[in-house]
This record gives structure tokens, sequence and C-alpha cells, in this order.
């Protein structure tokens, strides 16, 4: 083995770490080599999936790393005057998490049980002659809202709030649709919180209509519809969106889902996470389940038998004893991914095919629904990369459980002779995301593994 002349600590370790996993991995023949690696429980923030933040800005750390921060705003607060928008709202906690690597998702609400005042769309759609009901909620349960007040709720059905509010969604479309920090949009718009529940329901024509202003408004956003809605949730479904369930922790909610008679003909509701995000918050905080005395751990196993994908953190003060149970949630929502073994050809000539065999598995209960690919690297004794190719594996089409990967790759004739480390790497091949961090015990820069040796001769 020929190692570099002025290696660093860091290096020298690498290469140990390389050897040893070498010497514990058993041959696959006298001209191939086998390398296994052990699975690691470390927490990630993969992008994507996992926890989710309500934080505006970073004021503290999250409570387990996060790729996606969620926001809610009412429509007043963004279009205060017909046509003028405060986009600052926005841009400013899309630039407060940027550092972080983290993706915003948001929600456009047009009536808040939580708002301070009267309005939560805008005064001047009512001054425009726009219906709306008035309604009394809040209190002293804090899962029902926030101060008890008069607020007003507007007519969906009305044709001056489908046409305004269809206005408003073309503008942040406009301004969002396809942002590379924007994580998703869910269907908000309609009913309390944006929830789709209200006691003024509007006829399912126009709540169908609500969801097109969206799929017209952000035709490359992935969209996430709020499952309350049984009847336009098969609707929202059929046009590709994923979907959101709150009220998790409460048994009552627990039991009316997926196979119940409420959703029973939502078409494929069941497999809806393997092609859309899957996400879900909590009924209220874990003070608030144990008052009710619901379980938390039945909650916990609820979200991952429903493959989830992200995790809203409106959970409050946890127990030490009931952190092994979160930590286990965190790790598993969504794609998590273990390279178990990986054989190739000990040496291989300059301009010939380096064939590789690998056994992958998703350990998670969910899909990564980005697109990232293998990348196959050679590393040269000082650190350089020398060669470096995408293959076709697409990490999309890893549902959990173990996969056996093929792949080769055509070497340059120019490749120098010498011994190299191979290294892999999971990435989005336009760079817009960094790469996926894999659950290994084994070197790793910047998101690329260092994972074996070779001879090019």
């Amino acid at each position: 083995m020929n190692h570099p002349t002025h290696a660093s600590p860091v290096r020298d370790l690498r290469y140990l770490l390389l050897a040893a996993i070498s010497l514990v991995s058993a041959a696959a023949g006298a001209d191939s080599v086998r390398v296994r690696f052990r699975e690691v429980d470390t927490l990630f923030a993969n992008p994507g999936q996992g926890w989710m933040s309500q934080q505006r800005s970073p004021r503290s750390e999250p409570r387990f790393p996060c790729s996606v921060v969620y926001i809610r705003f009412g429509w007043a607060d963004v279009e205060p005057e017909e046509g003028h928008y405060n986009w600052k709202l926005i841009d400013d906690t899309i630039a407060a998490w940027k550092s972080r690597g983290a993706a915003v998702a948001m929600r456009v609400m047009t009536c808040s049980a939580h708002s301070a005042g009267y309005y939560t769309s805008p005064k001047w759609l009512f001054d425009a002659g726009c219906k709306g009901f008035e309604y009394l909620v809040g209190g002293d349960d804090p899962t029902s809202g926030g101060k008890r007040i008069p607020r007003i709720e507007p007519d969906y059905a009305d044709p001056i709030y489908l046409e305004k509010h269809g206005a408003f969604l073309n503008a942040l479309g406009a301004r969002y649709n396809g942002h590379p920090s924007v994580e998703f949009l869910y269907i908000g718009s309609y009913g309390v919180w944006g929830e789709w529940h209200t006691k003024h329901p509007a006829p399912v024509a126009v709540r169908k209509q609500i969801v097109d202003l969206y799929l017209r408004a952000f035709p490359t956003t992935p969209l996430v519809f709020m499952s309350d809605d049984a009847e336009v949730l098969n609707y929202a479904l059929a046009h590709g969106t994923g979907f959101r369930r709150d009220g998790v922790g409460s048994p009552w909610h627990e039991q009316n889902w997926i196979g119940s008679k409420k959703y029973a003909g939502v078409a494929g509701m069941a497999d809806t996470w393997q092609r859309a995000p899957v996400v879900f918050e909590w009924f209220g905080d874990y003070a608030y389940l144990q008052s009710r005395q619901w379980s938390f751990d039945a909650a916990v196993e609820f979200m991952l038998r429903n493959h989830v994908t992200l995790i809203n953190d409106n959970f409050g003060r946890v127990p030490p004893e009931a952190m092994p149970q979160l930590e286990k949630l965190a790790r598993l929502a969504g794609a998590r991914f273990v390279l178990r073994e990986l054989t190739h050809d000990k040496t291989v000539k300059p301009g010939s095919s380096l064939n590789l065999r690998m056994i992958w598995a998703n350990v998670g209960v969910g899909k990564l629904h980005h697109p990232y690919v293998l990348r196959i690297a050679l590393v040269d004794a000082q650190g350089q990369t020398s060669f470096a190719a995408d293959t076709k594996t697409d990490a999309r089409d890893w549902l959990p459980g173990e996969h056996i990967v093929a792949e080769s790759v055509q070497l340059p004739a120019t490749l120098a002779a010498g011994n190299y480390t191979v290294a892999i790497a999971l990435v989005v091949p336009d760079g817009r995301l960094r790469p996926f961090r894999l659950a290994i015990d084994t070197p790793e820069t910047d998101g690329r593994y260092e994972i074996s040796r070779i001879t090019i001769d």
C-alpha cells in the first residue's frame, strides 16, 4: 500500500480504519475484496425528512437535527393591501435557516383561532363584499386556540373569495414555486388554521376548486393536503399530493384512519408514502397527552407504522425516560440508508470497467423523495479525486428493506497506475442539496465515504 509522503494524522487514521474494515471482512475470492460495514444510530438532518422545527429563526438548537422548518401565516399578514405583498415574512425565515441547510414548508391560513384580532383574511376582502361567518373559539384547552374572542372566517364559496384568494396564490406561486429553499407547500386556505375543518363547510366542488388553485400556482413545488377532509383528500392524492395528519396521540384520530369508514373512499391512501411526503403533527404536547392518559408509545408506533416522512415539533418538554422513543421516531422517519456490504476486484486496469456489487438497506420507514444518485470516485494517495462518475442508481427506488445493487463504471484509459481509495456519495447531480448522510461507521468528508482500497495496474 502506497501512503502519501506527508500524510496528515486525520488521513492516517482513515487509512487505518479502512485497513481495519478490510481485515475483519471475509475475502470474496483471491482476486476480489469484500467489505462489510457497521450500522450506527447517529441522528442526521437529511434533506426533506425527519424532525421539522417551528422556529422562524434558529434562536436555539432544534430538539433534533432538522432539514425542514414549518411556518404558517395569515393571508392578511402577507397581503395587507390588495396587490401589495409582504414577502419579507417568508424571505426572512428562508434566509435565517439557509446557513443551517434547512428548507421551509409553509401554509396559508384564512382564519385562525390564534389570531390577535378579528381578521386572518385581510379586511379589504370583506370590504370588497366577500361574505363571512363570525366564530368564537379558544379558551382554557390549549388545543382549542388562543384568546377566546370573535373572529371572522370567509365564505369559501363566495366568488369574491375564490377570485381574490386565487390571485394571491398566483402571486405566491410566481415567487416561490420551484424555489430551492421551499420544501413543500401545504394546501391550506380552508378551515380553521388552514386545516380543512370548519363549522361552515363549502360544497365539495368548491373545495376541489381551492385544491385546483394550488395545483395551478405550484406546478413544481410539492404539495401536501390536510387529511381532515376525507371527501377532497381522494381528489388531492389523485393529483399527486402528499398528506398531513394532525391529532396524533388521540386514540380517536388514530382509529379513524386508513381502512376506517371515513377514509374508505380514498383510493391509494395507504401507498401515498411511496410517491409523496407524509407529515404528522401531535394532538398536543407531551404533558397534554399524559393529562388525557393517551399513550405516547402508541402515538410513536402509529407514525412509524404509517411511513412518516416528517414530524412537526409541537411536542413541548419531554422527560428523559421518553427521549429514546422520540429519538427512534426522528431517526427512522423517512429513508435511512446503510451500505451493508461491498464487493469488487482487487486490481483493475486503466480503461476497463470497475464492477461493484453492493448490498444496501433502507432501515427507515419511508422513502426518499429527492433525486439522489450514487456517485463513485477514486481518490489518490494525496487525497485528490482522480476519477468520479454518477451511476444510474436512483436512491428513490430504495423502499424499506435490503437492495442488491450492481454498478459498472468505465475507467479512463489515462488513469495513472497506483493504489486508490474507493469513495461513494449519494448526491443530487445539480448540487442544489447537500449529500445524503449514511448510517455507517466509516470515514466521511462532506458526505463522501471512503469505503475500500483498489489497485489500478
